[in-house]
């Protein structure tokens, strides 16, 4: 409400009172109307002079608050404020301005904290700001600008030069046209990479950006732009494209194929490597599977592989592989791949050697191998070596099944170790390496059998720090065969002289003196006998002899029944009637054998003749038939039982000795050769002998015979 109202305000309730006779009727002491009426007006009149000089004085007052106020934020007082309130219009004007005061300062602060803001961002980025105004010909460079290009920052003349006049001769036509394509309305931003000459003359890479502002015309009046120094980035873009080009120098020279490949095996880059070895065209294979070029074993290894990165990214793959060619054949190559992470995708990085030519070499070096191991584990001879430090390095098993010592006694042991043990189980020491390059000698084992062993031991080649490899055989039976020798020159000899001294001996008597006819019938029975002696022994000698120079070339072979040779063996064969009884048991029916009669017949005489004379008290001498199924071969035997006096084990065990009796008591003959041509005779006929016999119990000696095959 104003003041002018207010006043009227007043006036109307005075007059309000007046006109409704309140004095109108007064007690009898009241003061007349006429004289009341004249004072009260005096008084409010009074009233109203005085309200209307302290809202004058009011007024003036509140407003010279605004007006302080405004002078203050004239003053650039961003806390200015006048403080006047009420419903007037010089309250509201208080109001308002103080509202419009508060508005300011929160702009000018948010401004501020702008401004402040663009500040750090520029500096943080390394921004250089230019402002070119296009009618004046001023271009306002930033101090970071200046800084950038070498000026200082208190530098002014600058602003009078175009930026312009500092671009790049070979970069001035680019930059121009972008330049005028944006003023022209054609881009919306002006943007170039671009040198710039600094103040020390030389040039350096920028970036610019601008943005044109145009009038109402649409003419450009003025543009603000923003410069960064890309130097060092284009220097180390410089410097990637160098290598780069020497990376992919490298990759192209050498001979190591190098791809990448996608998570499914997809070839996204192979090098030339690839196609000078598997032959397949580089352009023709990106995009192909790696696996599908893979041996079907390997190609499963690498699908493993690829099925594990799905689960575990740090996965790699180090083995061989054999990829198809495009002759088709396979080549091997050794492979090292892994996860790698290409613009924020996972990639398998790979390097693939050729290995083919080592292949061969370890194939080769394997199958060399495999000679050697077979020859030294099949060879009868031992071996044993010894690396430079004097330790067992390795044994073959004949060296093993030769002295009876298990590997793990005496490989990683030190040799001497291996001396004493063979020193316990023998009759000496060896000493297998001693301060020259070889050595031989000789020692017996008596555990655990009895062996001659002849050794030597050779320095391996090479120079410095050398091993020593040992050769061990085994010479028993050479050693035996030579006893044999002497036994049987030995026993030859003898059987040999005896019936020659008898035949020379009589002879000689009927020769040089006359005998009755009964004394010389005597005489010369027993030079028959001799001769008859003399004569098998030759002949049994000259049969051994033959079998093994002819090899049984001269045997006349056929198929044919049992029956009849063992009955004509029978038949050649005494058996004195007072002392021993022949019992047959012998079926009608016989499966037949392939032999040569004559030599089957002579090795039942054989048998038998043994089975009479090592049964001397006399007794029964069984001949029976028997069959047996061994290695899915049938086989006949004609067994001969006697009930002698038989023999130890170990007398069994050398019945097929040349020249061996098993029992030497005078009153048996023979030369000791008989079951040794048995033996002989039965080898050739794919047969064997079998001997049963026990001390005191007599013997069984069994002639086992293989069933010919087309009758079987």
């Amino acid at each position: 409400m104003s003041h002018k109202n207010a006043k009227q305000g007043v006036l109307a309730a005075l007059g309000a009172l007046i006109s409704t006779g309140v004095f109108a009727e007064s007690p009898a002491n009241a003061v007349p109307v006429s004289f009341w009426g004249g004072s009260l007006s005096v008084f409010l009149i009074g009233i109203l002079f005085f309200l209307l000089v302290f809202q004058f004085a009011f007024t003036r007052f509140r407003l010279r608050r605004v007006a302080r106020a405004l002078e203050r934020f004239a003053e650039g007082d961003g806390g200015a404020r006048c403080g006047v309130r009420g419903p007037d219009a010089v309250g509201a004007l208080g109001m308002t301005l103080d509202r419009v005061l508060s508005v300011w300062r929160e702009d000018r602060r948010q401004l501020s904290e702008s401004e402040e803001r663009l500040k750090v961002a520029l500096q943080g980025c390394d921004i250089g700001v230019w402002d070119w105004r296009v009618s004046a010909g001023i271009t306002y460079y930033s101090p970071r600008w200046k800084s950038l290009l070498g000026f200082a920052e208190d530098d002014t003349a600058i602003h009078g030069l175009p930026w312009l006049q500092r671009v790049h001769p070979d970069d001035l036509g680019m930059v121009t046209r972008l330049l005028e394509a944006h003023m022209g309305g054609q881009s919306n931003l002006f943007a170039a990479e671009h040198r710039l000459r600094h103040a020390d003359g030389n040039y350096r890479w920028v970036q610019q950006s601008g943005v044109a502002i145009r009038d109402p015309g649409g003419e450009v009046v003025r543009m603000i732009g923003a410069l960064t120094d890309i130097t060092a980035r284009r220097e180390a873009e410089q410097a990637l494209v160098s290598s780069k080009e020497a990376y992919r120098a490298v990759l192209e020279g050498v001979t190591q194929v190098i791809f990448r490949a996608d998570p499914d095996g997809r070839l996204v880059m192979i090098n030339a490597a690839w196609e000078e070895l598997t032959g397949h065209p580089v352009a023709q294979s990106l995009g192909e599977r790696l696996q599908d070029y893979l041996e079907e074993e390997d190609r499963l290894t690498f699908f493993r592989y690829l099925q594990e990165i799905k689960s575990n990214p740090e996965a790699s793959l180090n083995c061989e592989l054999r990829i198809r060619g495009a002759d088709g054949w396979f080549r091997w190559f050794s492979a090292g791949v892994r996860t790698t992470r290409v613009e924020g995708k996972t990639v398998l990085a790979g390097v693939l050697a050729d290995i083919e030519a080592r292949k061969a070499a370890e194939a080769e070096l394997a199958r060399s191998n495999g000679i050697r191991d077979a020859i030294l584990d099949l060879g009868p001879d031992g071996f044993v070596f010894v690396d430079p430090k004097g330790a067992v390095s390795f044994v073959n098993p004949a060296f093993v099944t030769m002295t009876g010592l298990p590997e793990s006694a005496c490989v990683g042991h030190e040799l001497y170790l291996l001396e004493r043990q063979l020193e316990e189980r023998g009759d000496r020491r060896p000493v297998f390496v001693d301060e020259g390059t070889q050595s031989d000698g000789m020692f017996e084992l008596k555990l655990p059998r009895k062996v001659v062993i002849r050794w030597q031991s050779r320095a391996l080649p090479g120079e410095g720090a050398r091993g020593h490899v040992i050769y061990l055989r085994d010479v028993t039976s050479e050693s035996e065969v030579d006893q044999m020798k002497s036994d049987f020159l030995s026993t030859a000899a003898h059987e040999l002289r005896t019936p020659m001294s008898s035949i020379f001996g009589f002879s000689e008597m009927l020769l040089s003196r006359e005998f009755e006819p009964a004394m010389q019938k005597d005489l010369l029975t027993r030079i028959h006998r001799q001769t008859k002696n003399l004569i098998n022994l030759v002949n049994e000698l000259l049969d051994l002899s033959r079998i093994e120079a002819r090899g049984g070339k001269n045997f006349k072979m056929s198929v044919q029944d049992v029956t009849p040779v063992l009955l004509n063996a029978i038949a050649s064969q005494h058996f004195p009637e007072a002392t021993h009884r022949l019992v047959m048991d012998w079926p009608k029916l016989q499966q037949k054998v392939s032999v040569d009669s004559d030599k089957l017949q002579q090795c039942i005489i054989n048998v038998l003749s043994n089975a009479v004379k090592y049964s001397p008290a006399g007794g029964q001498v069984i001949v029976s038939y028997r069959e047996k199924i061994a290695n899915e071969q049938a086989f006949v035997g004609i067994a001969v039982t006697d009930e002698g006096i038989g023999m130890t084990p170990e007398q069994s065990a050398r019945i097929f000795d040349r020249f061996y009796r098993a029992n030497s008591h005078p009153g048996i003959q023979g030369t000791g050769l008989g079951m040794a041509l048995v033996k002989e005779y039965m080898r050739f006929f794919a047969g064997e002998v079998e001997v049963q016999s026990e001390p005191g119990e007599g013997t069984t000696v069994i002639l086992w015979l293989p069933v010919a095959k087309e009758v079987q």
